[in-house]
């Protein structure tokens, strides 16, 4: 005579793999869209970076520029104009006041 096997048995044990399954799968799509937010602030924060380093540059070439010797003349003449308001004694002045 064959042995019966109990109903409930033969069913808990796919159902536990169906459930580990879908936690794993579950699991998987959590951490698959963390990383996809993850990976949209770093794109994000890798191009105010790279705008940064291009303003960076850009003022790193002019100071280059500045330092050389046929410019440094100009520079000192540029800052002492526009940080320091100085102006050769012969030169006249004229501001601009607009009217309201």
């Amino acid at each position: 005579m064959p042995l019966k096997q109990k109903s409930g048995k033969s069913f808990k044990l796919p159902f536990i793999f169906a459930f580990a399954a879908f936690v794993a799968l579950a699991y998987a799509v959590v951490n698959l869209v963390a990383m996809q937010v993850e990976i949209s602030q770093k794109s994000a924060e890798y191009d105010a970076l790279s705008e940064k380093l291009y303003a960076l540059r850009t003022e790193n070439e002019r100071l280059e520029r500045y330092t050389s010797d046929e410019y440094r003349s100009g520079y000192v003449e540029e800052i002492a104009r526009e940080e320091l308001d100085y102006s050769y004694s012969d030169e006249k002045i004229y501001y601009f006041v607009p009217s309201n």
